[in-house]
Order: structure tokens, then sequence, then C-alpha cells
């Protein structure tokens, strides 16, 4: 049977069906069927609509209790049974719709994977796959899904797999999986699930992965998993489990790798693993562990990863962990601040230690003796100062040392002396300002060296002469100002990358000799000039950047031999001059970067042998003028830049022979008009820029077949526009972006464009137009972006947006509105955001989001609304981010709205008159400044998610009733009357990194106490004009991790920049006053 377009629905159930790409929508609003005045009528038209459609598709019927069964139809291609674009939605009244799965095309035998793209399937009834012949996959991915009946996947002898992900379900029913004993994989990811019902699994003692990953669990049952001992994989991370029971992985003796990362684990039983001997993968990253029991691992010989990073561990022990295989030690970002051989006993089958982001400060010079098959070692980011000159001895298996971002001053010589197999070193990041002369010594095979970032103000001749496998060398960003020429003789045959940007140099002679050097990066040095020869022996440079230097002229000899060139970058020097032939031999060269300098002019021909040249650079100079054939030997040409030059000719055709233009940059030359022809083979172009041209008029032949052939960016921002010629963009039906922004048009003229065309993001933003017309946008039906920003719109009248169905952002901010049609958006059901800020509201109809079931952010700020309509949001289950700042609320009870409290992640209400506020227990994010709140409540049967919190210039006088807000990140209270700070209050926070409290106006000044409480995890504080005499090193103490310090406006006396940084190894930013 042909496929036939099946109709949409909408009774009992509000049932919609899009299969195969075509949807016939209904009038009449039938969803709203119980509370028409005259249903009779429309209901024997309706029926008479749906069996004409039963009689072409074959696919309706009525069941017994008059509910019209739909049958959603996949086509078969192997594996897939894919439901593409289908719609089932529960309708208002809750009653549940009814439809069928069918499958054409099947060959009888193949196994089938059944899945639900681009698809809402908002209820699941029971046996619903039944039908479908030998399906083993079932994937429910972002259906929007909300209800899955008990019985939803009953009737089924082979599933094998079922994936259930990205839906608002919350609950499972305890039979849902009942009966299906072939089940071997299970994924229930992102679903809002608390608890895990041990019923679940009674018939699933065939599964072996399990995936619960996402989700907001707590705590496991101790028997959960007693009918499914084979699970090998169980993914239980993302949730917020906080506590688990000694036995709970006692019936998996199979595991083999379990996920508990990104939990909110505290402690661990030490029997937890003890029935788990096959577990060869732990993943405890990202809790908050304070400790790891000796005893935890004492069971686990064939361990290969232990992942412990993101916790607060202070002290770590490994012992009796029987290791008889390779294993891998992950402890980053941990509270370490010491550490030696007593941590790790057993090390025979150490492989992978890092030890990175702790707060290490001393490492002992035998810690890694017995670690003879170590290959790997890293101590980035910590606060070393030296290196113990044993820390190595005995690796002779090392391979990788890394040591980047600790304030290592000097290292021993003999670091390397027994680690002859080393191949990577990094010390990036550091302070060293000079390397012994042996350092280096015994490292044959060493490929690579990372030593810039540090203070080297010398590189000794011979330091490498033993390195004669070294291929990348980072020396950026030291201080060095010359490096002996022969540095690099024994690197002749190896070298391919040398990175000497940021120093001090003045030549690069050294570089002569490098027969494989690829890489030369050269950029922010003091080059003044390339004299001949200077990359003698160096042919195979093919990437050279100078960039940032104050090179002046560039001649024939500059670059000589350098024939495989491919990029070029001299950008941003004092280049007043370029010899004719300076390029000559660059016949591969792709990209030339000359922005940034003092050219007034190029001579014709210096481009006449770069004919693979893709790239050109040259905006930000002094080009007064551009001759005619300038460009005319680049036949390759791809993207030219010419922006922010005088040039006085912008107008002629300089770019006549380059046909294959796909980007071009004019911002910034003045043009005045632009006429036809102007381009070659506009056709061809992907991409225009013409911002700032003083552009007053355009021919209406002027992009004639621009936009023809490939999707196009046109970018006219900027200009003196008053009108757009009618037929001006006629041929540009593949334009995809069109920027017409700061311009003077009254009017948005859609006689320019053609009937059909592909424009997705138009952005008219700053203009003048003062009005909007019914069907303005009607040409438009692709569009998804529509940015009427700053204009003078004072009424959209109904109908102005009909036609755009994929519209997914819309701005109308800063226009003069007042007020909006309940229907003004009715048609645009895919609107994601809508900024409607500054434009004088003063209520908002409460059916004005009614069809924007995918809205996800709404800006309201800036306008007159004092209250908000509860349902006005009924409709949005999508909605994270509401701004309604500066507007005139005197309270605001989200827990009174409908749906909002379940979607909302992100929401500003500063500058109103708020006196208190219920935190919902979604909401991550709150913007409460410059209100009156005295307050900030969470309900009591709720435990909030807020990361950021900004209370700023309120009226809280205490913050000890917030500790229930334990995953705060960041907290502003600053310009607050708080009776007094009491610092241990932030113990409450476990994750907290930013706090400010400046400016605090209560009756004292602030007084710096924490009572000897470590608060580990912060990292910035603010503690400014607070009137405090004094800091004290034990205050301080307490913050171990603190890089940003504001300590200016205070009456502090004596205290010197130096003491901070002692007492604060980790500092980096200090406000104080001198």
């Amino acid at each position: 049977m042909p496929d036939v377009p099946r109709p949409a629905h909408s009774l009992n159930g509000s049932l919609s069906v899009k299969v195969t790409h075509v949807e016939h929508r209904q009038s009449g609003g039938l969803g709203k069927f119980g509370s028409m005045k005259h249903p009779a009528p429309l209901l024997v038209r309706w029926m008479t609509m749906v069996l004409i459609g039963a009689l072409l598709a074959g696919s309706l019927q009525l069941t017994a209790g008059g509910v019209v069964s739909t049958r959603l139809n996949c086509i078969y291609d192997e594996p897939d049974c894919k439901f593409d674009g289908t719609s089932v939605r529960i309708n208002e009244g809750g009653q549940l719709p009814a439809y069928q799965l069918t499958m054409e095309r099947y060959d009888g035998v193949s196994r089938v994977k059944v899945s639900f793209p681009n698809s809402v399937l908002e209820y699941v009834p029971g046996s619903i796959f039944a039908p479908l012949p030998n399906v083993t996959y079932i994937v429910l991915t972002a259906t929007r899904t909300r209800i899955l009946d008990e019985d939803a996947f009953q009737g089924l002898e082979g599933v094998e797999a079922i994936t259930i992900k990205g839906n608002p379900l919350e609950v499972l029913p305890k039979a849902i999986f009942w009966g299906l004993n072939t089940l071997v994989t299970l994924e229930l990811i992102d679903l809002g699930l608390t608890t895990v019902a041990p019923e679940w699994f009674r018939d699933l003692s065939d599964l072996t992965s399990l995936t619960l990953a996402n989700n907001r669990i707590r705590t496991l049952e101790a028997h959960v998993f007693k009918n499914c001992p084979h699970i090998v994989t169980l993914d239980l991370s993302n949730n917020a489990i906080e506590t688990l029971p000694a036995t709970v992985f006692d019936t998996l003796q199979r595991l083999y790798s379990i996920e508990l990362n990104n939990n909110r684990l505290t402690e661990m039983h030490a029997d937890l693993f003890a029935n788990t001997s096959e577990l060869r993968k732990l993943n405890l990253n990202n809790n908050s562990l304070p400790f790891i029991s000796p005893l935890l691992l004492r069971n686990l010989s064939v361990l290969e990863e232990l992942h412990l990073r993101w916790n607060r561990i202070e002290d770590f022990q490994l012992l009796l962990f029987p290791s008889i295989e390779p294993f891998t030690l992950d402890l980053q970002n941990n509270e370490l601040v010491y550490f030696d051989r007593t941590m790790l006993t057993v090390l025979e089958n150490l492989h992978t230690i890092r030890l990175n982001g702790n707060r290490i400060t001393g490492i002992a010079s035998d810690t890694f003796h017995e670690a003879i098959n170590t290959t790997v070692v890293e101590l980035d980011d910590n606060y070393l100062e030296e290196l113990p000159v044993e820390l190595l001895a005995g690796l002779t298996h090392l391979q990788t040392f890394s040591a980047s971002s600790n304030k290592i001053k000097v290292v021993p010589e003999e670091l390397f002396l027994e680690n002859l197999e080393v191949k990577k070193i990094r010390l990036a990041n550091n302070y060293i300002e000079k390397l012994p002369g042996k350092f280096f010594a015994e490292l044959p095979i060493l490929e690579e060296l990372y030593l810039d970032r540090n203070n080297l103000v010398e590189l000794r001749e011979d330091a490498l002469v033993d390195c004669p496998m070294l291929r990348v060398l980072r020396l950026g960003d030291n201080q060095l100002a010359t490096i002996p020429v022969r540095t690099f003789v024994n690197q002749q045959t190896s070298l391919r990358l040398l990175d000497i940007k940021g120093n001090y140099l003045t030549g690069v002679e050294f570089v002569k000799g490098l027969k494989v050097l690829n890489a030369l990066e050269a950029t922010g040095n003091r080059l003044s000039e390339l004299p001949g020869g200077t990359f003698d022996g160096a042919p195979n440079i093919a990437e050279l950047l100078l960039a940032h230097n104050s090179l002046h002229r560039l001649t024939n000899e500059s670059f000589r031999g350098l024939t495989k060139l491919r990029v070029l970058n001299v950008s941003n020097n004092v280049i007043k001059s370029i010899d004719a032939d300076t390029f000559k031999g660059m016949s591969v060269l792709r990209e030339l970067q000359l922005a940034g300098n003092e050219l007034k002019s190029l001579p014709d021909g210096v481009f006449t042998e770069l004919g693979a040249l893709w790239t050109l650079a040259l905006e930000n100079n002094q080009l007064e003028a551009i001759s005619t054939t300038l460009f005319q030997t680049l036949p390759a040409l791809l993207e030219l830049n010419l922006s922010n030059n005088p040039v006085a000719n912008g107008g002629e055709q300089f770019l006549h022979r380059n046909f294959d233009l796909s980007s071009v940059t004019l911002n910034g030359i003045r043009l005045q008009r632009l006429r036809s022809g102007f381009i070659p083979r506009p056709e061809m172009l992907r991409f225009l820029a013409l911002e700032r041209c003083a552009i007053e008029e355009i021919d209406p032949e002027a992009f004639r077949l621009f936009g023809s052939w490939h999707p196009t960016r046109l970018l006219l921002r900027g200009n003196e526009l008053t009108l757009l010629p009618a037929g001006l963009f006629r041929t540009a039906t593949r334009l995809t972006v069109l920027d017409l922004s700061l311009n003077r048009l009254t009017d948005f003229n859609v006689d320019a464009f053609p009937s059909e065309n592909s424009l997705h993001e138009l952005y008219l933003e700053g203009n003048r137009i003062e009005q909007l017309r019914v069907g303005e946008f009607l040409r438009f039906p692709t569009l998804k972006l529509l940015n009427l920003r700053n204009n003078r719109i004072e009424s959209v009248p109904d109908g102005a947006f009909e036609g755009l169905e994929k519209l997914k952002v819309l701005d109308l901010g800063h226009n003069q509105l007042t007020q909006l049609s309940a229907i003004v958006f009715a048609g645009m059901h895919r609107l994601e955001t809508v900024n409607l800020d500054a434009t004088a509201l003063q209520t908002l109809d409460r059916d004005l989001f009614i069809n924007q079931p995918y809205l996800r952010q709404l800006s309201l700020q800036d306008n007159q609304l004092h209250e908000l309509d509860v349902g006005l949001f009924r409709k949005n289950a999508h909605l994270q981010q509401l701004n309604i700042a500066n507007n005139s609320f005197v309270s605001l009870s989200l827990h009174d709205f409908k749906q909002l409290p379940a979607s909302l992640r992100s929401l500003d209400v500063s500058d109103n008159e708020l006196e208190a506020f219920i935190v919902t227990a979604g909401l991550r994010e709150l913007r409460a400044a410059r209100n009156k709140l005295a307050h900030l409540f969470s309900m009591a049967d709720e435990e909030p998610a807020l990361v950021y919190v900004d209370l700023s210039s309120n009226q809280l006088s205490s913050i000890e009733y917030m500790g229930n807000f334990k995953h705060l990140e960041s907290l502003d209270v600053s310009n607050n009357p708080l009776e007094a700070l009491d610092f241990t209050h932030l113990s409450a926070f476990f994750n907290l990194t930013h706090f400010n409290a400046s400016s605090l106006s209560g009756p004292s000044a602030v007084e710096l106490q924490t009572d000897g409480m470590l608060l580990p995890t912060l990292t910035s504080l603010d503690l400014s004009n607070n009137g405090i005499g004094t800091v004290s090193v034990e205050f301080l103490n307490s913050f171990p991790r603190l890089t940003k310090l504001y300590l200016q406006k205070n009456p502090l006396r004596g205290f010197r920049h130096s003491f901070f940084f002692e007492v604060l190894p980790s500092l980096s930013l200090l406000g104080l006053d001198p």
C-alpha cells in the first residue's frame, strides 16, 4: 500500500500524529471539544473527516468506548523502525490517547530496533510494542513521556535492550519490566527518579548492563540487585546518593565496572566491595569523601582503575590492596597537603598515579621507590616549591613526568638520572629561572619537553645535547633574550615543533639546520628584521608564526628557502613595506596573515606566486588604494579580509578575477553605494560582511545571483540604509543569515526577497521600524531567529508573525509595546527564547504563551509588571530561565505557579520590592539583588538545588537559616545589615567557591573568626569595605585554596602584600589598599 499522509486528530486524548513528515492540522479547536457551544454540528463534521481519513489511510478504527485508536506506522530499514516526528499528547482533562504501532516492509527475519526521534510521546500504553515482530531494542529518548503503563513492554519475547532517557517520569511502575527475562541492557537516564524499586528487576536475571545515571536517587535498598546477579557494568553516576548499605553490591559478584561519580557520598563502608572481587574499574569522582577506608579495596585484586578525583580527601592510605594487575590511581583535585610512601604500601603494580590539583606543598623523596613499574607520575597544579633529588629514583620504566603549575624555582640536576625511558616531561607554569647543566642528561628517548611559562633567563648551549629524539619543545612565555646558535644541533633530524613565543628574542638564528622542523611559534618577541639566511637548512617549516613582533619590513631574503610554507602570520607588527618578490617560491602557501600593520600600499605582483593561497588577511592597516590587478594572481583565494583600511576606491572591481571567493570582509571601508557586479561570481560566496561602510544606497542588481548556490550569510550592520530596493535579493534563495541592524530602515520591504527562500536568521535591531503588518513574515517559513530589538514598534497586530512556525528566537526588546494580544504568538509553536524586556508592558494575558511548549528562556526585565498570572506558564514545561528584574513586584510565590516550579532553573528578580522569597526545589540560579528581602526560604520537604545566589543590597540580618542550601557554589550577601558574620555558617555549603560579604552595614565591624574550621572549597573571598582592622594567620589558614582575596577599603595598617602571599600559596589576586 502506498504511503498516505495521516490526518492529525484531537479528541479524547488530544492525539496528534505525524509519521510521514506531512501533518494536516484541523481548525476548530477540537482539543477543547467539551467547552463548545454547538458540539453536535462540529462533531458530525469531525467524524466525517475521521471516516474519510480512515478510508484513505486504512489506519483508524472506533473502539467500543468511542475512542479513536490511531495507527502509527514506520517503514522498516534494517535494523531500524523509526517513528519519526510522532506527536501523542495527553489532553488537559487527563484522558489518555489510544493508538497502535505498525511496521511495513519488514523482511520477517531481522532484528528490530524501535525508536521515536523528534517525537512527543507523552503516554505509552500497555502492550504497545507487542504487535511489532522480533523487537530486540526499544529507545524512548527525549520523547517527553510522562506516563508509562506498567504493561507497556508486555508481549515482547526477545527484547534485549531498553533505553529510556530524558523524560519527566520521576517514577516507574514496579511491574514495568516483569516478564522481560531476555533483557540484557537497561538504561534509565535523566528521568527524575528518586528511588530504585527492587521489583523492577524481579525477572531480569540475565541483565548484564544497568545504567541509572542523571537521576535524583539518594540511596539504594540493601537487596535491590538480588535478582540480577549477572550485572557486569553498573552506572549510578550523576545522582544524589548520600549513603549506600554495606551489602548493596554483595550479589554482584561478576561486576566489572561501577560508576558512582558525581554523587554526594560522604563515607563508604569498608565492606561495600567485599564481594565484588572481579571489579576492574571503580569511579568515585566528584563526591564529598574525606577519607577512604584502608580496607575498602582488600578483595579487589584485579582492580585496574581507581578514580577519586574531586573529593575532599586529606589523608590517603592504600593498605591491604592485593593488586595483581597494573592499576591507575587518580587522586586529582582533593585536599592532600603532603604525600609519602606510607600512603602507597603496595607499589609494584602501580602503572599511573595522578595527584594533580591538590594542595601538596611537599612530597617525600622515597615516595615512589618501590614503584618500579610506574610509567606515569602527574603532580600538576599543586604548591610544590621543590622536587626532591631522589623522587624518581628507581622508576626505570617511567615514561611521563608532569609537575606543571606549581611554584618550583629550582630543579635538581640529577632528578632524571635513572629514568632512561622518559618520553614526556611537563614543567610548565612554574618559577624556574635556570636549568642545571646536566638536567636532561641520560634522556636518550625524550620526545616532548614543556618548559613554557617559567622565568627562564637562559638556555645553555649543551642543555639538550643528550636528547637526540626530541620532537616537541615549548619554551614560550619565559624571559629568554638569546638562545645559542648551536643549542639544537643534536635535534636537527628530530625537532618538529619549537615554541619560543612571548620571550625577548631579537633573532632566531638557532633555527638554522633544523631539517624536519614543521612549526615555529615566535609570536610576541622583539624581532625587528629577518636577515637573509635566517631559515637556511630548515626547508620543511610549514607553519611560521611571527605576529606581535617589531618587524618593519619584509624582503625577498626574509623567508628564503621556505618553499613548503603553508601558514605565515606576521600580523600586528609595524611593517611599512613589502618587497614585490617577498613571497617568491611560496607556491603552496595557504594562509597569509598581514593584519594590524602599517601598510599604506602593496606593490603590484607581490602575490604573483601565491597561486595556492586560500586565506588573505589585510585588515587594520593603512591601505589607501587597491590595485585592480593586485589579487588577480590569486585564483584559489577563498577568504579575504580588507576591513578597517582607508581605501578610497572600495567600489572598484578589484576582485573581478577572484572567481572562487567564498568569504569577503570589507567592514569599515567607505562604499556609500553598492553597484552591480562589485563582486565576481557572487553565487560562489558563502559569507559577505559590509558592516560600517556608510552604505546609503544599494543597486537593485548588486546581489544578483548572490546566495543562489550555497547557504550564505550577509552582514550589512551599521550602515545608513533607509530602504531595501524591490527584488534586491530575488535570487538569494539560499541566503540563511541577514543582518540589517543599526541602519535607518523605517520599513521592512518583503518585496526585496524571493517568494521562496531559506532565511534562518534575520537581524533588524536598532532601526526605525514603527509598525508590523499582518502577514509581514509570511515569505520566511524557515526563519529560526528574528531580532526586532530597539526599534519604535508600538503595537504588534494579531497575525504579524503568521507563517513563522519554525521560529525559535524572537527579540522584541526595547520597543514601546505596552501590551500584547493573547494570540500574538499563537502560530509559533517552536519558540524557545522570547525577549520582551524594556517594552513598557504592564500586564500579560494568561494565555500569551499557551502555544509555546518548547519555551526555555523568557526576558521580561525593565517593564512595569507588578504581577504574573499563576497559569501563565502552565503549558511551558521546558521553561528554564526567567528574568523579571526591574519591575514592580512586591511578592512572587513560585510554588503557586502551574508547572513552573518543576522546570525553572534560573530566575532574576533583581530590582523589585520583594520582602520574602521561597525557593523551588529545581532552581539553581537566583539573582535577587536590590530588593527588600529579609529572609530566603525553602520548602520544608524539599532540598534546594541552588548553586548561585545573589542577595546583595537587601535587608538580611543573618545567613544562619540558609544552612540547607548545601549545593551553593557562589553566594553574594554584600551590602546587607548582617548583625554578625559567622564564618562557621559557611561550613554548611559543601561546594562554596565564591563568597562576597563586602560593604556590610551591621552594627559592628566584621570580626574574622573561623574557630579553626577549614573551608577548603572557597577560592574567592570579598571582604572589602567592612571596617576590618586586622587579619590573622589562623583566619587565612582556613582557606587553603583561596586564589582571590579582596580587602580594599578597610582600615588595615602594617599589612604587606607579601604577608598574604606567604600564608596563602594559592593566592593569585589580592585587593589591598596601598
